[in-house]
């Protein structure tokens, strides 16, 4: 689930079927999202740190006609993913003729399609509020999207202490101040097969996606060592949430919350 592989591809691999790996795979993804939410809930409101916010785009069943917008919140320093999410966009702007022969029959079968991308942004800065310690300050870093910008005001009012705003055409090399949140974006698309571009292991569904996510948040945060380097300290280590990395059976032995 966290090296590229696909569903159908895991099945062959695990000698069983396509429908058993996707039915194992929605079991994870909830104790991973309970997980998560469990390690966040012992930390209580005393998060602190430098926060970046910024969209992936990658869409579901069809590349022009079906977009899907993935924001993805981390701490900069520590690269720990706090939130992610998955909202629908519009069809693109401009429709060569087959396209739009194509919108037409799609939306005879489906209903119109609304952008959510700034219902999920709001909803990741949300997540932020309900975390951030109590009057503590907000330290934002994105790029120049204007959505941004307003809905940091809309929530954190009187409490933005900085937000920068880097443009998106900057390099991204190690000196560009949204490396972190860049370099996260791009091991996601790595480990991800959903993500990978050009592949045939899209997503038919956003809300598997959604579920893939949350398994590799959970890796990421909670086994994966920040660089290869330094492979025994985690961004959760490094935030201070954990103490130690967890093993996949200590994830998965039980349910949070604990359950009779």
């Amino acid at each position: 689930m966290n090296s590229k592989v696909t569903m159908r591809q895991a099945a062959r691999i695990l000698g069983c079927s396509r429908h058993t790996v996707e039915r194992l795979a929605r079991r994870m993804a909830s104790t991973c999202r309970d997980f998560h939410e469990r390690q966040l809930q012992c930390q209580g409101k005393q998060l602190q740190g430098i926060f970046q916010l910024d969209e992936l785009e990658t869409f579901e069943r069809d590349r022009s006609l079906c977009p899907v917008t993935v924001p993805v919140l981390i701490e900069r320093k520590s690269y720990f993913v706090l939130h992610t999410g998955v909202a629908p966009m519009g069809h693109r702007g401009r429709l060569n003729p087959r396209a739009k022969s194509r919108l037409e029959i799609y939306q005879a079968l489906h209903p119109r399609r609304k952008n959510q991308s700034r219902l999920a942004v709001a909803g990741a800065l949300l997540r932020l509020r309900e975390l951030l310690a109590d009057e503590s300050l907000l330290h934002l870093q994105t790029d120049r999207k204007t959505t941004y910008k307003y809905l940091a005001k809309q929530i954190f009012p009187g409490r933005i202490a900085m937000h920068v705003r880097e443009s998106s055409k900057t390099a991204r090399t190690y000196g560009n101040v949204l490396f972190p949140i860049n370099h996260t974006l791009a091991m996601m698309r790595d480990g991800i097969s959903r993500l990978v571009r050009r592949s045939w292991g899209v997503s038919k569904d956003r809300n598997r996606l959604n579920d893939h996510m949350s398994i590799w948040m959970v890796y990421r945060n909670y086994q994966r060592g920040i660089t290869v380097k330094d492979p025994n300290i985690t961004p959760a280590m490094a935030l201070g949430i954990s103490h130690k990395p967890f093993l996949a059976k200590e994830i998965f032995s039980a349910r949070w919350p604990l359950r009779d």
